[in-house]
């Protein structure tokens, strides 16, 4: 299981061992969602597929072969423009729903995995204060990055 970093609005971060499998979960549930497919598709160009090289895979970044690149394990959320942001939340939403009723034929990842993150994202959307629950010891740096489908 793959580690990555996932920077909320607010500037928490969730760092976890299960940064492709969320990734995942959002990836599954935009494509049914209402102008989801083309964050999805950049999305899934941040994860591995089974085309790319599982020797080149560092854990926290591998070679994607798909666009000869190299990907880290990162993302910031506040890099994509505010409708990726609401879908990818809604993405997450649906998400633990579906991972609650249907369990492991929808997904590996555990629901308290799950679980962790999505309490921490639910904070973020609250506005409560990001050190209550963050794996970072201090907030993120303002981004200034744009990443994404959405920004031409």
């Amino acid at each position: 299981m793959a580690s990555g970093f996932i920077i909320l609005k607010d500037g928490r971060c969730f760092a976890r061992r299960c940064y492709d499998e969320i990734l995942q979960i959002v990836i599954i549930e935009l494509e049914d969602i209402n102008n989801g497919k083309e964050l999805a598709n950049w999305l899934k160009l941040q994860i591995p597929d089974s085309n790319d090289d599982e020797d080149s895979d560092a854990g926290w970044g591998f070679y994607n072969s798909r666009i000869d690149e190299w990907i880290t394990r990162e993302l910031d959320l506040r890099s994509l423009t505010l409708q990726n942001q609401n879908l990818f939340w809604k993405a997450i939403q649906s998400g633990r729903n579906n991972l609650v009723i249907k369990g492991i034929e929808y997904s590996t990842l555990s629901i308290d995995s799950f679980n962790s993150f999505y309490k921490m994202y639910s904070l973020a959307e609250k506005g409560e204060p990001p050190m209550e629950l963050s794996d970072w010891n201090n907030i993120a740096e303002p981004c200034i990055d744009k990443n994404g489908p959405g920004w031409e």
